[in-house]
């Protein structure tokens, strides 16, 4: 793109007498645009349309969508005792995703429609746009079922809903000509390398996010529609996704200075001093597997930075498991205080999932007690700027492992099984394990081992192995993804939570196997009806049930690949 302005500037002497000087604009005026001025405002929408949607939220607004519902329902943390972790739904925080959802697409299509006819220079802005549109619209699907989903080749004053079959077939169609236009435009994605928050004007990335987007998304439809789900595998690999972490998307926090710009889970937990805590199921995914031992002793940084007396907080030589995945001490620190009396005998214990209020108000199960997120602080203090995770290497090599293992594609399972530990070892900066760790046969206490060719016992099939590595390596940001894995294959295994809504389920039931055990979905945001209720009837008729948590949508077909017994 060309700059707005051109800025008038006197000759000096010196190039006057050398060169000589073009007077005849000296009566431009160099605070007016000039006739050939570009008046486009699309930029600075695209760019900020990079945030506002999971995970880069502002503070507000990303601990109540992301840490208290999509982790609860992931259980890859525990944020506190709120009621969504029975599995009851929150308004306010419903009201809060919708609107996320529909205010980013609604900005998006004002880009696309806006530089439609302007291919010639602008197709590569056009492509990440549509490439963005399907990203943020996918999470809205995926979290409440069908939903609007505006058109950007004319405005609609009320979008109608659509499928969740409906939109993902949209979505692929817009991954096509993304693909398509990546290559086409004279100019850049963005006049200004630093609006490009993501890959800094770097289309080539933006062709392999949007191919390993297409990937995700059609593994999605393993269960609902194998045929589509095979024909966009093929597709997204004959493109090329991500080949190593080089390729990885992460996004910045805003770290300005202003309320909410920092890294979230930074602020939560250390400002705000409400621990995130390490849930019961996440231990048994972790301890045993690999058969690495733990080492040495790691202390709680929170604790430290707070000046904690040595007495207050848990000692450094706390209990725990002999042998760990390597990754998990990094993952999380041991617990923040020392209760008076240990009554639980073991530091290292995952909180149990969601908790009754009354059971949330015994002291035994106060999260200063449980293991907390370790990644927030960096030499010594608090780690604000810590780039959100959007999308990584090691997850599109477990996509293509379970692709090539369950048969949608021609591949080497195994080794990309493989190449996403090691990818994720690397991640966590734990490298030197990988090797040991993938010969090893050691479970974990849900019966997994990391040998990919060790498939003796239960909770140890090639696919339970693949999705809790995938898990492990979506951790923590990711969550979103871990909790549609769930829903899609119910995996990894999962405790089923301590007390649910009892309207809808019978707490008796804590049978891990069966998938409906599990929250399905977001319930819509009940204002809906009373200012789209036509609308809001269509869309819970395309949902095929009721609008509650445990209707499942299109994708979700109730499937249980867990063989886990404990």
């Amino acid at each position: 793109m060309k700059a707005i302005i051109k800025i008038w500037s006197v000759c000096s002497l010196l190039t006057l007498a050398m060169a000589g000087c073009d007077l005849t604009d000296i009566n431009v005026n160099p605070n007016q645009p000039t006739a050939d001025a570009n008046y486009n405002f699309d930029e600075a929408r695209l760019a900020g349309a990079f945030r506002g949607t999971v995970p880069v939220m502002e503070g507000d607004d990303e601990q109540r969508v992301k840490s208290l519902i999509i982790d609860f329902y992931a259980q890859v943390l525990d944020g506190g005792g709120y009621d969504t972790k029975n599995y009851l739904s929150n308004e306010d925080w419903n009201q809060r995703m919708y609107r996320r959802v529909q205010t980013a697409v609604s900005s998006l299509n004002i880009v696309i429609r806006n530089l439609t006819g302007k291919e010639a220079e602008f197709a590569k802005t056009i492509a990440v746009a549509k490439i963005w549109r399907v990203y943020v619209q996918s999470n809205g699907v995926d979290y409440f079922g069908p939903i609007p989903f505006a058109k950007y080749a004319e405005v609609e004053a009320n979008p109608p809903y659509k499928s969740v079959e409906e939109s993902y077939m949209e979505f692929f169609k817009e991954l096509d000509d993304a693909v398509e236009l990546l290559g086409q435009g004279t100019s850049e994605v963005f006049n200004s390398v630093a609006s490009d928050i993501v890959y800094k004007n770097d289309a080539a990335k933006w062709r392999k996010f949007a191919s390993s987007l297409r990937l995700r998304l059609a593994l999605r439809l393993s269960e609902a529609n194998e045929t589509k789900c095979k024909e966009e595998v093929a597709k997204a690999l004959a493109e090329g996704v991500m080949e190593s972490a080089a390729d990885n998307a992460y996004a910045p926090p805003r770290a300005d200075g202003g309320w909410g710009g920092d890294y979230n889970y930074t602020m939560f937990q250390i400002t705000w001093s409400g621990p995130l805590v390490m849930s019961s199921s996440f231990e048994k995914l972790v301890e045993g597997i690999g058969g690495i031992a733990w080492e040495g002793s790691i202390v709680n940084k929170r604790a430290v930075w707070d000046n904690k007396s040595a007495e207050e907080r848990v000692n450094e030589n706390y209990k725990h498991p002999a042998q760990i995945d390597p990754r998990a001490t990094l993952m999380f620190d041991p617990p923040y205080s020392k209760p008076a009396i240990d009554t639980y005998g073991n530091a290292w214990k995952g909180l149990t999932p969601g908790l009754s209020a009354a059971e949330r108000g015994k002291d035994e199960y106060n999260r200063n007690y449980y293991p907390e997120l370790g990644i927030l602080f960096m030499n010594g203090t608090p780690y604000k700027s810590r780039p959100y995770d959007v999308f990584l290497y090691e997850e599109v090599c477990f996509l293509k492992a379970e692709a090539f293992l369950r048969g949608f594609a021609q591949g080497d399972a195994k080794a990309e099984y493989e190449k996403g530990v090691q990818a994720s070892f690397d991640t966590w900066g734990v490298s030197g394990h990988a090797a040991a760790y993938l010969a090893s046969a050691n479970r974990n206490l849900a019966g997994t081992s990391a040998s990919f060719d060790d498939t003796e016992g239960a909770g140890n099939t090639r696919l339970e192995k693949i999705i809790t590595q995938k898990y492990l390596g979506l951790f923590p940001d990711m969550s979103m993804e871990a909790w549609n894995d769930k829903r899609r294959l119910n995996l990894p295994r999962l405790d089923v939570p301590a007390s649910r809504n009892e309207l809808l389920y019978n707490n008796g039931d804590k049978d891990i196997r069966k998938s409906a055990n599990f929250i399905k979905r977001v319930q819509y945001p009940q204002n809906e009806i009373q200012i789209n209720k036509t609308e809001y009837d269509k869309g819970v008729q395309l949902l095929g049930g009721p609008d509650v948590v445990s209707t499942p949508i299109w994708w979700d077909k109730n499937a249980n690949y867990c063989t886990s017994e404990k």
